[in-house]
């Protein structure tokens, strides 16, 4: 069982059933789901590994970048492949439902989903494991640097790469926790000028780091314009479960194309999706039929959204989403406006139980059109509003548009100077709330907000 237990609303010990509130349209006759409250948490009855049980009853595949050899059969740990690719590879020949160990370590493209180019897709139902620790999946592959700065740009070390999106410091950190994303900059003479910079000039990468130091592959991650997981309308249903994604044009996890099938996270993360030229998400997940459920996943220093839900095939939607214990921050980065935590648009009905969103370039979490999302627990805090990135959206916590219909219950809100935005005919009902005093609610047009 998985719980949550955020504590924000101190009402005693007892357990209690949360009935699901008239109107919301999540279909619990397919995914059954009892949500209790226990004190000031919610915990659900979900166990993830139940929508992939085929999955990992099948055929299991070993990888291990450190000693593996893509010759090997994968059976087990003495005969294990060095790549992920290469597992599914022969799970797709198999022609059954398989599963994935990957053992800790840190795989570039080379070794990873992709293949060194498109991601080698699932086409039986797949499940994949971390092993032994966490699996770093990154959007590029290591680089042969100079040891010597570059002739004319002194300041700067130059190297062959062309299409790059985002270059981390792995040395440093920012507040959050995550690697220092350099500056890029116009030219190689402004990224001379300026420590903690890069520049692009044809095929040639310019990296002027913080420190002074020459880059290698230990103290600098370039990331490109390839996919870090995608998903197309040929693969199966997927189980993820420790993985942590580094870049993605698209996005970390970038789910499209019209398929019916489950997808699952279970403990991953998805950051530096995209970059100044390309809109990722962290989470991307579009026109699938099925469960999409995250599971203790956390979204951060994407270019735009942390959690983006999407259903662009008209009619009614088969997507469903499910969020429990995400945490979004830092997402809508370089010049990217109105840039959520979460956000659930076309139509969509999901719950969210749970989780932290904050300092957001947008409102932390939002739902847009006519989707209805139950939202138990929550903390959405410090949003930065779009300002910063040429936008005119103001910090909020809470935000509803469209025909929209947004239930609060025991969520909480601080610091944003608004808890609360509705606009157009949406409607936001919450129930033990809890926000700072100085915080505002903003209902515009046909909109309402109202405690239930």
């Amino acid at each position: 069982m998985r719980s949550v237990g955020l504590g924000l609303h101190p009402y005693g010990d007892a357990v209690r059933r949360r009935a699901p509130p008239a109107g919301l349209g999540f279909p619990f006759a397919d995914y059954p789901l009892a949500v209790r409250q226990r004190g000031g948490g919610f915990e659900t009855d979900l166990r993830p590994e139940a929508h992939a049980a085929a999955a990992l009853a099948g055929p299991t595949y070993h990888v291990d970048v450190a000693t593996g050899s893509d010759a090997s059969s994968g059976a087990g740990w003495g005969t294990a492949l060095k790549s992920i690719f290469a597992a599914t590879q022969l799970g797709n020949a198999g022609g059954v439902p398989f599963n994935v160990l990957v053992k800790a370590g840190v795989y570039s493209r080379a070794n990873n989903f992709t293949h060194s180019g498109p991601m080698v897709v699932p086409t039986q139902p797949a499940a994949y494991r971390a092993f032994d620790g966490r699996v770093t999946c990154w959007a590029g592959q290591e680089l042969s640097w100079p040891g010597s700065p570059h002739e004319t740009y002194g300041n700067c070390y130059a190297v062959a790469r062309s299409t790059v999106t985002v270059v981390l410091d792995l040395s440093q950190q920012n507040a959050f926790g995550d690697p220092i994303e350099m500056a890029r900059v116009a030219n190689a003479a402004t990224c001379d000028a300026m420590p903690g910079s890069w520049a692009q000039d044809g095929g040639t990468l310019y990296v002027r780091r913080e420190d002074g130091l020459a880059p290698t592959n230990a103290n600098t991650r370039v990331l490109i314009v390839i996919d870090a997981f995608a998903l197309d309308a040929t693969g199966k249903s997927v189980y993820l479960e420790g993985f942590d994604f580094q870049g993605g044009a698209n996005g970390g996890v970038f789910v499209h194309g019209a398929a019916a099938r489950a997808i699952v996270c279970v403990d991953c993360s998805a950051r530096f999706a995209g970059g100044p030229g390309h809109a990722g998400d962290g989470f991307h997940i579009e026109d699938n039929a099925g469960l999409a459920a995250l599971v203790g996943c956390a979204a951060s220093a994407n270019a735009k959204h942390g959690f983006d839900f999407r259903w662009l095939l008209g009619g009614t939607p088969g997507l469903h989403p499910l969020v429990v214990d995400g945490r979004a921050h830092d997402n809508g980065r370089h010049a990217h406006t109105s840039d959520n935590g979460l956000v659930c648009q076309d139509g969509l009905a999901g719950i969210v139980i749970g989780g932290d969103y904050h300092h957001n370039f947008g409102a932390n979490l939002r739902i847009g059109d006519a989707s209805e999302l139950w939202c138990l627990g929550a903390f959405a805090h410090e949003s930065q509003g779009d300002g910063a990135r040429g936008g005119s959206l103001g910090p909020v916590d809470f935000a509803a548009s469209g025909t929209s219909q947004l239930w609060l219950e025991q969520t909480r809100s601080a610091v944003s100077a608004e808890a609360m935005s509705a606009a157009d005919t949406a409607v936001i009902r919450f129930h033990r709330h809890g926000q700072d005093g100085s915080q505002a609610y903003a209902a515009a047009g046909g909109a309402s907000i109202v405690g239930y």
